[in-house]
């Protein structure tokens, strides 16, 4: 692990807090070291990924692995420390043939051991900072906890509540740890798993080897939420890549009927100059351009009542002309082919991050039962692109939350049925997820 890389923000954040330890009484270090709290996650993973074409080999997977974290005791009024070991295992159960693994569950290696977080907190009087090593939760910017290790990043974090229903967040990250990836590099998952040492398997991989290093991510939001309503507005400077502005809000009708009606909008819109990609002469879906130009809008629409939902939504990522790079694509780097976008018709597999300029629709449907221990899960997506020809998702999920002496335990299925021209052989694809975790 190279440690000069991985530990700079930890080992600041280090070094202050034994500096405010130094200042603080006998008492409060005593609390300090034995007050503090201890949680975690333990995980079993197993993915298959079935191919119609008798060509592809199929791939699986299988990992166990866990999330142990500690926080301490606060001290000085609101400050803390927190760490996190992220470990993931595939007990020696990878296939011979390297192209019969599915990589993005632990990637190539066996194993991956990492501090996924070491970080200095601040908590208190409606501010939150958070220096170091973290998990980060942003819309553009996010954990995308969908493996047994999430994606974490090498940054500092800020919060602000003035008053209830309003928080005004900043954001500046570093580096970044993909999901299958035991330390902190200055790249994103458009880098392919061969950069600079990165396993980060799973990514877009559209930049060459030996593409330059990244200067990371500036961002800044507010949050607003009151009664019914949601609302969220960001922009976002990815570094050598695009400029972001996204806004979302969704309004749920607060009437006295068990039938709640709700409804919500959204719009991405970015640009600027994309470097690397200029440099490498990086294309997408074939299509050059020179610089980040796209706009995205969406709606949704559905209703709640008895524990389920039913919603249709639509997206629609605009055509710039032969100057916007990939015709318009619209760049995500820390969600590309993770499929973790904010999107309201993203998949499980893919979305219009992954396809491309184009129109989809997305119709869902989903069921709480026996006190919220059972929740089943259905959508259909269809992508009609214009790049990437047409595609469509089937989706099934299926969580179960035992009661009682197995509280804490969840087991999930995840099934998608991908059908178009991106796959291979333009035949069907079938992926599953089968997913056991216990929490503590």
């Amino acid at each position: 692990m190279n440690v000069k890389r991985s530990t700079g923000l930890a080992a600041a954040a280090a070094v202050l807090t034994a500096a405010m330890l130094r200042a603080a009484s006998a008492d409060t270090l005593a609390d300090f070291l034995t007050q503090g709290s201890f949680s975690g996650q333990l995980r079993a993973y197993y993915f298959r990924r079935d191919y119609a074409t008798p060509t592809v080999v199929n791939a699986n997977a299988f990992a166990v692995g866990g999330l142990f974290n500690y926080e301490t005791a606060r001290f000085l009024d609101g400050f803390s420390v927190g760490v996190s070991f992220f470990t993931a295992n595939a007990l020696d159960t990878h296939a011979s043939n390297p192209a019969a693994i599915d990589t993005t569950l632990v990637g190539k290696a066996n194993s991956i051991n990492s501090l996924g977080q070491a970080f200095l907190q601040y908590d208190g009087h409606g501010l939150l900072v958070r220096v170091g090593n973290q998990l980060v939760t942003t819309p553009w910017a996010n954990p995308s906890d969908a493996r047994v290790i999430p994606a974490t990043y090498q940054a500092a974090y800020a919060s602000f509540t003035p008053t209830t229903g309003l928080t005004l967040e900043a954001l500046r990250i570093l580096r970044y740890k993909g999901r299958t990836a035991d330390d902190y590099f200055k790249d994103n998952n458009y880098y392919p798993a061969t950069w600079d040492g990165d396993a980060n398997y799973g990514g877009t991989s559209n930049l060459p080897a030996t593409a330059p290093a990244t200067n990371g991510t500036a961002a800044f939001g507010i949050d607003y939420a009151a009664a019914g309503l949601q609302s969220t507005a960001w922009y976002y400077h990815f570094y050598d890549f695009a400029q972001m502005l996204y806004a979302q809000a969704q309004e749920t009708l607060p009437l006295a009927s068990p039938v709640k009606p709700f409804a919500g909008a959204q719009a991405v819109r970015e640009w600027g100059g994309s470097n690397i990609f200029a440099a490498t002469g990086t294309h997408f879906f074939g299509q050059p351009g020179t610089s980040v130009d796209n706009l995205t809008l969406g709606g949704v629409a559905g209703l709640k009542a008895y524990g389920a939902t039913l919603s249709v939504a639509y997206d629609r990522l605009e055509s710039r002309g032969a100057d916007a790079l990939g015709g318009g694509v619209l760049i995500s780097p820390y969600t590309a082919s993770y499929a973790t976008d904010p999107l309201f018709t993203s998949s499980m597999i893919r979305g219009m991050v992954e396809l491309g300029p184009g129109s989809s629709w997305k119709v869902a449907a989903s069921e709480q039962a026996f006190g919220k221990e059972l929740t089943v899960t259905a959508s259909f997506a269809e992508y009609r692109t214009d790049f990437s020809g047409n595609d469509s998702e089937t989706y099934f999920d299926v969580i179960y939350l035992p009661p009682g002496w197995l509280q804490g335990l969840s087991l999930r299925n995840r099934l998608e049925v991908g059908n178009g021209r991106v796959n291979p052989g333009k035949r069907h694809f079938v992926y599953n997820r089968l997913m056991v975790a216990y929490s503590f």
